[in-house]
């Protein structure tokens, strides 16, 4: 085995042990050594390859946007090719995924631009579909903070539902839940109207 095998495998570890710890703890509660530690390295290893905890943080944080982004352009492709296609969300899927969750709840600067982003193609979508909705923005603000929420709880959700958290089966009965609700409102639309109605006035109310 060469040095630079070694090398890239003890950054690998490190990346992939932060990554665990961070979802988790959250940043604020990892630290250095809880890293070396679980990557079975020392801190000093670590800072050489990436400086500081925040440098290994923006590290960890372009290695899963990177895989998000990987995993979304392949399912985009195969679904295209197959409309039959179902994505698999494994143990791996999700810890990236809860681990961007994370980062929006820890502040993350990376994390944050991620969601605006996905914002922006949401409302995109929305107004290129012609979709009928008062505030597009808003609309595309809330689904993502719903669904990127259902990631973020979902060990929670898993045990609820008896359930082994982190599965694709966990996963595929929680999507499904979430999709029925989508497309089946549980107020009707005559209930909603006469909701915004009376934030509207609230809002005004407390303007004048």
């Amino acid at each position: 085995m060469t040095p630079a095998f070694e090398d890239l495998t003890a950054r690998a570890r490190i990346r992939d042990a932060a990554i665990r710890l961070f979802t988790e703890r959250g940043m604020a509660k990892t630290s250095i050594l809880d890293i070396a530690k679980a990557a079975g390295v020392s801190g000093g290893l670590i800072r050489h390859h990436f400086g500081s905890k925040d440098g290994l943080r923006e590290a960890c944080d372009a290695y899963v946007f990177d895989e998000l982004m990987k995993f979304k352009t392949e399912a985009l492709e195969k679904g295209q090719a197959d409309p039959g296609f179902m994505p698999t969300f494994d143990a791996r899927q999700l810890l990236l995924r809860r681990y961007l969750g994370r980062g929006m709840i820890d502040g993350s600067e990376a994390a944050a631009r991620q969601f605006l982003e996905i914002v922006d193609g949401t409302e995109r979508y929305f107004r290129e579909g012609g979709l009928d909705m008062p505030d597009p923005r808003a609309a595309a603000a809330a689904l993502t903070a719903m669904t990127g929420g259902l990631m973020i709880l979902h060990d929670l959700i898993a045990r609820a539902l008896g359930e082994t958290p982190d599965t694709h089966e966990a996963t595929m009965r929680i999507m499904g839940a979430a999709g029925y609700l989508f497309t089946h409102p549980i107020a009707d639309p005559e209930m909603l109207g006469k909701a915004r109605e009376a934030l509207s006035k609230q809002d005004k109310n407390r303007k004048e």
